[in-house]
């Protein structure tokens, strides 16, 4: 065993960690083996090698780190959501939660109690033993920073700062650790589609961010050729340009928390403008040139301006992409009184817009760029008719062909939460069916709202109302009801409910305005209180399913006009319940959306002004509230 020692000593270092400790009965073994044959080295190096292990590369301690954090994370989502029901649920629930720690409840429990979404809690005192094996692991690691090739090994004097000095000052400029541990949907480069940023994992983050919360409603372009032509990297191609990827970058950061996401750290509200500065750059270097993902730049940047409050900009951009829709030949007159029993076609791209290779493919062929542009044009077509009517513009007279049957599987990301969620169909073709169908009312209402001729009579207002009312009873009624969407939630359904009761909100607000002799009030004011209580509870689905920090930018609208009416109706139960669900909704998204942050600091200044009594419910939720950053102080 002599020569055994020795020819382990000439080992290198670095493969020290591959020699094991081997058990009595492998001495044994051992005690058997002839010294005259040398055991081979395991790696030809030079002696007294030093050493340098990079823990960031071992896997092992990668799960184990990941495996942690979302353990820590489970019990501080489960803190918060506990606290926050003490503040502001009912008594009666509040004796329930304590007697059900005070019986010892299981955390599952618990969490199901408070209407936290429920995770496989483990044992506490192995989690802690957990952390802190975890922490101690890497507390004396120092980081290093790269080396040029023909620097290695590294000095160990190369050495990052364990930190920036913006980290020591602001929350968003600190890095959590499962952030290091995301792994996005889509895998796409930064480069060459943005001079922002060259941080590839970055941009993946966010495109995954916006197909998961935002684009399902919103449906300005077809998901899966624009990342397959984003990923070629290919600034020529006719359905990915910088324009439009700046764009989708600028809103897909409202979803992210991540320091890269803020023109500037210290204003909440800055997520997103260093990306739409430089789409706006790109769009005055077009010059007004006709392009399909021009207009889809075009949607993509009014969405943006809308969600942060900045409205005539907003309008302004849509006015520009629906002019170009019209001069491409997307919008059309109907063939049909009824749209929705059939669509005229469009003018497809002529021979000269197309190469030789593409005007060779077949019409039929799946894959075809014939068939490719079709398919987008449709659907951006549609993006501009329902965006036309959210932001309360005369909507388009003009009726397409609802194309494209794909669908996509859909999850939440990033799983903030910690859940193992089964994935879902995303419903896109039914979405897109059913947003066109909505926004088509959503016009007609429109009329009734502008329409002076009905301001006489309420008789003649309710007859003319009924059509559009009985038209959203019945798109309610074919689309799954709260109780069968609670059994498998998707956020895009939930929002499209959500748009509905509030336009029926609209209708009967309108209604209820224009009787000045209170002879149909108590009835409007009864269906009224139904429709607040029904999209309280498609929030609460939501938030119980995917909790406050993810909520997609279709909402902001409903939650902050809601806030401003019902804060006037306090006096009525079933309003008062459902307020203090829209309070929660809107300080989240108060950190993020300036039209629900001002919403926020009205009720606030109301209350304080004595104008309204508040429920203790709400007070407790929006105690603390910083208008000036938007979050709660």
């Amino acid at each position: 065993m002599a020569e055994d020692s020795q020819e382990t000593g000439n080992v290198p270092a670095g493969h020290m960690s591959l020699l094991h400790e081997t058990d009595q009965s492998a001495d044994e073994k051992m005690s058997h083996h002839d010294d005259s044959k040398q055991l081979p080295a395991l790696a030809p190096g030079p002696p007294q090698a030093d050493c340098r292990f990079d823990p960031t590369r071992d896997l092992r301690r990668k799960v184990a780190v990941k495996r942690t954090i979302k353990e820590l994370s489970d019990y501080k989502d489960l803190l918060e959501t506990l606290l926050a029901s003490i503040r502001s649920d009912p008594q009666e629930k509040l004796y329930e939660l304590i007697e059900l720690i005070r019986n010892n409840g299981s955390l599952r429990d618990i969490a199901r109690s408070v209407g936290n979404p429920v995770t496989k809690f483990t044992d506490s005192e192995t989690l802690s033993r957990a952390s802190l094996a975890t922490l101690s692991e890497f507390e004396d690691i120092k980081p290093r920073r790269r080396s040029e090739p023909d620097l290695i090994p590294t000095s160990p004097e190369e050495e990052y700062p364990r930190e920036s000095p913006r980290a020591k000052f602001h929350p968003y400029a600190r890095v959590a650790l499962e952030t290091l541990c995301d792994i996005p949907l889509f895998k796409v480069p930064a480069r060459p589609w943005t001079e922002v940023t060259d941080d590839s994992d970055f941009v993946s983050h966010l495109v995954s961010l916006y197909f998961t919360w935002d684009h399902p409603c919103a449906q300005y372009l077809d998901q899966k050729i624009f990342i397959d032509h984003m990923k070629r990297g290919d600034t020529s191609s006719q359905f990915c340009t910088p324009l439009l990827v700046n764009s989708l970058l600028s809103m897909a950061c409202v979803y992210s928390d991540s320091p890269d996401a803020f023109f500037n750290l210290e204003d909440t509200f800055s997520r997103g403008q260093h990306f739409l500065q430089e789409a706006e750059r790109l769009w005055a270097a077009q010059r007004g040139r006709q392009t399909l993902p021009n207009i889809q730049a075009l949607l993509m940047m009014c969405s943006v301006l809308l969600s942060q409050g900045e409205i005539q900009q907003g309008w302004f951009l849509l006015r520009q992409a629906a002019q170009m829709g019209q001069d491409m030949g997307l919008l059309m007159l109907p063939r049909t009184v009824n749209p929705f029993k059939e669509y005229i076609g469009f003018a497809m791209p002529s021979a000269s817009e197309l190469s030789d290779d593409e005007v060779k493919r077949k019409d039929g062929d799946e894959g075809s760029i014939l068939h490719q542009m079709e398919h987008i044009r449709t659907i951006t077509a549609w993006g501009i008719f329902n965006l036309n009517s959210v932001t309360s513009l005369p909507p388009p007279i003009s009726k397409v062909s609802m194309g494209g049957d794909a669908d996509f599987e859909w999850t939440p990301y990033p799983r903030l939460n910690k859940i193992t969620y089964a994935p879902k169909l995303a419903r896109l073709p039914q979405l897109r069916q059913g947003m066109a169908e909505l926004t088509d009312i959503l016009a007609h209402i429109q009329e009734l709202l502008h329409d002076q001729s009905l301001a006489s009579s309420i008789q003649a207002l309710s007859a003319m109302a009924e059509a559009p009312y009985e038209r959203l009873r019945q798109w309610l009624a074919n689309w799954p009801d709260p109780l069968q969407i609670e059994k498998e939630p998707t956020p895009q359904v939930l929002i499209l409910r959500i748009k509905c009761h509030q336009a029926i909100m609209n209708l009967l607000e309108m209604m209820i305005q224009r009787d000045s002799q209170g002879s149909m009030t108590q009835k409007l004011q009864q269906e009224w209180c139904q429709q607040v209580a029904e999209m309280a509870q498609c929030f609460r689905i939501h938030r119980q399913a995917y909790g406050l920090k993810y909520i997609p930018s279709q909402v902001v609208d409903a939650v902050q006009s809601s806030l401003r009416i019902l804060v006037h109706q306090l006096e009525i139960e079933e309003v008062r319940h459902a307020f203090v669900e829209f309070c929660r909704f809107g300080m989240a998204m108060s950190r993020t959306f300036t039209p629900t942050a001002d919403a926020i600091y009205a009720i606030q200044s109301l209350a304080q002004r004595g104008v309204v009594m508040l429920p203790p419910e709400a007070i407790a939720i929006l105690e603390g509230f910083d208008f000036r950053g938007g979050q709660e102080a």
